[in-house]
């Protein structure tokens, strides 16, 4: 087997991408559960000089960025600084609860569109009740006043 196979299958197992090719230990990934229906997807990977310059991280720093990801569900990537401990990683990116302050408001906004659009059809179906009502009342007088055996 190849070098860039293992790498490739080892990778596989961090990423659950077969396809990813993801060297060393700089990217990991995992799926957090809330207990509340919500799935955070997390992913850390060493910041590039690029973000860390830009963004002026320190050693001992974090920059995180969170997505609504659909269906409950959001992703957050944690960009740590390359001398970040490998070791502490894993237990910041659980410990902290980015992305689901992302999934939560998505997700209550959506629930109260939906509440609005339920409410809605409620009413017309109301409407419609009382309209159907009307005519039934409406047909029922015409017939007792046209059709009447006492007429």
């Amino acid at each position: 087997m190849s070098n860039t196979t293992e790498n490739a299958t080892a990778a596989a197992g961090l990423a659950g991408n077969p396809n990813a090719f993801l060297p060393g230990d700089w990217f990991f990934e995992f799926d957090q559960d809330y207990g509340d229906g919500i799935h955070v997807i997390k992913r850390g990977l060493d910041a590039s000089l690029l973000v860390v310059r830009k963004y002026d991280i320190g050693p001992d720093e974090v920059l995180a960025f969170s997505t609504y990801d659909g269906k409950r569900r959001a992703m957050t990537v944690f960009h740590f600084h390359p001398d970040f401990a490998l070791r502490r990683r894993r237990h910041y990116m659980e410990a902290h609860r980015e992305g689901y302050d992302v999934a939560c408001e998505v997700t209550g906004h959506l629930e109260a569109e939906r509440a609005q659009r339920q409410a809605a059809f409620r009413r017309q179906v109301i409407k419609a009740r009382r309209a159907v009502a009307l005519a039934a009342h409406a047909a029922a007088v015409f017939i007792l006043a046209h059709y009447s055996p006492g007429r």
